[in-house]
């Protein structure tokens, strides 16, 4: 089997065997089509390695909740007797769930099929996804419960067909935190970067390489994660993040100081690497109209030859920018 990225691979899939499949058997049906949710195609990210589970020929098929109770699982199973049993030379079908619930695809040369086309209702999936619907997601505390990875799972990947006018719209909804959330959220990173940042410093007096290369490499993780915020970008977890970073319009700005710090030796030249990443990051945070204006300098840590940011000056920039003031208290105290 020759790869094709997951996404292109399922939407033909859709549009020349879903579709007419279901145009054929209920062509009256009102439903939206898409592949969103987990997996690494779903992020645009998988690779031939991605075969290995839970990708192929697969997608979700939205019903109304109307039509989910009587025809919901009447239509999975018009799939497990009709689907063929391979798309573009990869099995429809699937073996059983594993201990970890992952998939594989399995050929097979008769029915049914043991397919991953899961038919499902918009508020039963993003409930599942996320723990609430999408429509009961109102206040910043509802946000504030919400899980980066899983908000991006439900908004990447692709609608194929939005029969019911409600999936785009979900999806858009969901885009991205609420200014305040975002405020808070970017509020905390910095908080992060504020506990770490002296460190280095008492690691460069103290010559331990080790340390200043572990406690560094924190920090620029923290930067990066800054920066995918301040593109309004939710955070993948660490296996993507990286990855996703390189999508970011920063990126090329930002990791030509990340790479110094990350492959430098010498703590003293990692420290003013550090430094020189801080000021990049709090410049491109300084683009935007609609955040507070930053100073931008790293300075000493108080009478310590420390160099650092202040990013609990930052922190506290931020947190007076948050018009919602139970929200700001979840920051906590500052300085």
């Amino acid at each position: 089997m020759n790869f094709i990225p997951g996404l292109e691979l399922n939407e033909h899939f859709y549009r020349e065997i879903v579709s007419p499949m279901l145009a054929k058997r209920f062509p009256r049906l009102r439903y939206s089509a898409a592949l969103v949710g987990y997996g690494s195609d779903v992020l645009r990210f998988d690779t031939p390695i991605s075969m290995d589970h839970n990708w192929g020929p697969r997608l979700q098929i939205f019903l109304i909740p109307d039509d989910m109770a009587p025809l919901g699982a009447m239509i999975a199973e018009y799939f497990r007797q009709s689907l063929p049993y391979e798309y573009k030379g990869f099995p429809t079908n699937y073996c059983a769930p594993r201990y970890d619930r992952t998939q594989s695809m399995e050929a097979t040369s008769s029915h049914p099929i043991n397919h991953l086309i899961e038919v499902t209702t918009i508020d039963t999936y993003f409930a599942a996804y996320l723990g609430t619907r999408p429509a009961d997601i109102r206040s910043s505390g509802d946000w504030m419960q919400l899980d980066d990875q899983k908000l991006l799972e439900v908004t990447s990947g692709k609608v194929f067909h939005d029969g019911l006018d409600a999936l785009v719209d979900t999806r858009r909804k969901l885009r991205f935190f609420p200014h305040d959330v975002f405020l808070y959220r970017l509020a905390r990173l910095w908080k992060s970067l504020g506990e770490d940042e002296p460190l280095i410093g008492r690691t460069v007096e103290l010559g331990t390489t080790d340390g200043t290369k572990i406690l560094s490499a924190r920090l620029v993780e923290t930067c990066l994660k800054i920066c995918m915020y301040l593109e309004e970008k939710y955070l993948p977890y660490r296996k993507w993040l990286y990855r996703s970073f390189q999508t970011t319009r920063a990126y090329v700005e930002v990791s030509a100081f990340s790479m110094k710090v990350l492959r430098e030796n010498d703590p003293k030249a990692i420290e003013d690497y550090l430094c020189a990443l801080y000021e990049k990051v709090v410049e491109i945070h300084n683009r935007r109209d609609d955040l507070p204006k930053l100073a931008n300098h790293t300075r000493n840590f108080f009478n310590r030859p420390y160099k650092v940011i202040f990013a609990e000056t930052i922190v506290k920039s931020l947190k007076q920018a948050i018009i919602d003031q139970e929200i700001a208290k979840g920051i906590g105290s500052v300085g």
